[in-house]
């Protein structure tokens, strides 16, 4: 695949795709930004509150304020190696959501912080919506308890 005469994506057909592929026309085809990022989920974080977080956006930019924090429990990955394994609620004026945090995460924060997530991974687990600090994502404290 080009665009602007550069090689962007490149992929492997078979022949029957091949073949098939001739008897498209491609520039008829609905693609375009705005349909795309609707199909696969918008990519780049989006700036939003708690109420507005759903599973259609993949990486938002968020603010709140610690609500609860669980005890640090000890897990396994599937690897058998331990982690420590905290869950924190945030909320804002809207709502709230469930923030896992994991080992050094877990001392970063506390009951009373207002907290800011950046590129956070929206996700569903057992049925909850919750918001996940992945290796691009950044959690600071905006804001010590008061």
């Amino acid at each position: 695949m080009t665009q602007d005469q550069k090689v962007i994506a490149q992929l492997r057909l078979s022949k029957v795709a091949l073949k098939r592929l001739l008897d498209i026309d491609l520039t008829r085809f609905p693609w375009n930004e705005s349909t795309l990022i609707e199909r696969i989920g918008n990519l780049e974080a989006v700036n939003t509150r708690i109420k507005d977080v759903n599973t259609r956006v993949k990486r938002i930019n968020l603010k709140g304020r610690v609500v609860e924090k669980s005890l640090a429990k000890r897990v396994y990955s599937g690897f058998g190696v331990p982690h420590s394994l905290s869950t924190a609620t945030i909320s804002d004026s809207t709502g709230s959501i469930k923030l896992p945090l994991w080992n050094a995460q877990i001392d970063m924060i506390s009951v009373g912080d207002k907290v800011q997530i950046e590129n956070g991974r929206v996700g569903m687990f057992r049925g909850e919506l919750q918001v996940s600090i992945g290796k691009k994502s950044k959690l600071t404290v905006i804001e010590n308890r008061s």
